[in-house]
């Protein structure tokens, strides 16, 4: 040892103390573990490959691996901080090593979180060489940060019932092919989702069989919304095709809207909300005229026409749903660069519902705009 090196070893032996030294010694040296079955749940629990150095107590090139490979800093440092290192005495662990098949000393298995064989090494191998060996292990296992992420808002969106957000990420994290662990999960939620669509697609069928078309398109809807992404959806949405071009199933499904309609037109009659009943009892009139539902239909059309109080409400409903439009109408021309056009709308409300709301409104807004090119007219002068 050169008088350089004594020098600095003697001022971390003064000034360091005992703690820190062994601290500083560990950081030199592997990390290694020497339980098997601890090593496989901390592995999958921090999503790291595993080496494993089987060796013998008189193995020499066993030794000399411990000697100069495991003690090359940046061997140590990528084993430390990416793997989970594993000790074994072969003739100890017989077992293991006859599970695994190792035949000579050393023999070095790098093996996947999930305890899949990744390669296997026979013989002392220098530092260099072995660094490069566990570089490719962690190409090939370790998961970009972007699949990690995605996966996590996948298992969100799982939560929250957003299968089709949360099977859209899945299958963008799968679709290399390769089986790092983020993708082993990936793969097996995916499955989850996939069976629960095809539970739905099965339980549709059976409303098909028996006869209840009404429904099974309603479920087939459904599933195609809800799980889209999904061979299953795939199936339903052709099964819907089919379902929706039959006779039978289109009279069903037209009978259905009308109810619809008639029970939205019957909730707007009870709430007095007359101008839209009117509205939804036209629909009904000019679209499925006949069938039952538009007779009721005109039935609540007569009886409000036929009410002058409401008509009255009907009348001021509508002057309030133009007002709105006709405000709207004005801020449309404006984005347009069209301030004339503005006005005119403007001018227009004020004078066709002169003390209502929208008419103040409109009043403000005429306002605004007139002082606006008052101001630009001032400016333009000398």
């Amino acid at each position: 040892m050169d008088r350089k090196a004594v020098r600095w070893l003697s001022f971390l032996v003064v000034t360091l103390s005992p703690c820190q030294l062994v601290t500083l010694s560990r950081a030199e040296e592997v990390q290694w573990r020497s339980n098997y079955n601890a090593v496989r749940r901390e592995a999958q629990e921090k999503d790291r490959p595993i080496v494993i150095d089987f060796g013998t107590q008189d193995c020499y090139w066993c030794k000399r691996l411990d000697a100069t490979t495991f003690r090359d800093p940046a061997v140590v440092q990528l084993m430390n901080e990416r793997f989970v290192p594993l000790k074994v005495d072969a003739e100890k662990e017989a077992a293991l090593a006859q599970i695994l098949r190792i035949q000579s000393y050393p023999t070095i298995v790098i093996a996947a979180p999930d305890g899949k064989i990744l390669d296997t090494q026979e013989g002392y191998l220098e530092a260099g060489r072995f660094q490069e060996r566990l570089q490719r292990t962690l190409a090939a296992v370790s998961s970009p940060e972007w699949m990690t992420r995605d996966y996590q808002e996948a298992a969100k969106a799982v939560s929250a019932s957003d299968y089709a957000r949360a099977i859209a990420l899945l299958r963008h994290i799968t679709e290399d092919g390769k089986d790092r662990p983020v993708q082993s999960r990936a793969r097996r939620l995916l499955q989850d989702l996939e069976q629960q669509a095809a539970g739905r697609l099965a339980r549709a069928r059976q409303m098909k069989g028996n006869g209840q078309n009404a429904e099974a398109m309603g479920a087939l809807t459904e599933l195609t919304r809800t799980f889209s992404g999904t061979q299953a959806a795939v199936e339903a949405g052709h099964l819907l095709s089919s379902l929706g071009g039959q006779p039978e199933v289109k009279a069903e499904q037209r009978t259905r809207q009308a109810r619809e309609l008639l029970n939205q037109a019957r909730e707007d009659y009870r709430a007095q909300q007359y101008l839209c009943c009117l509205d939804r009892c036209e629909a009904l009139i000019a679209g499925y005229g006949d069938l039952p539902e538009a007779d009721e239909a005109r039935q609540l059309f007569g009886e409000i026409k036929n009410n002058p109080e409401w008509m009255e409400t009907a009348c001021a409903s509508l002057s309030d749903r133009l007002g709105t439009l006709y405000l709207a109408l004005a801020e449309t021309w404006l984005k347009k660069g069209q301030p004339q056009q503005a006005a005119q709308c403007l001018e227009r409300l004020v004078k066709a519902f002169p003390g209502t709301r929208h008419a103040e409104a409109a009043q403000v807004r005429l306002d605004q705009l007139q002082g606006r090119a008052a101001e630009q007219t001032n400016f333009k002068k000398p």
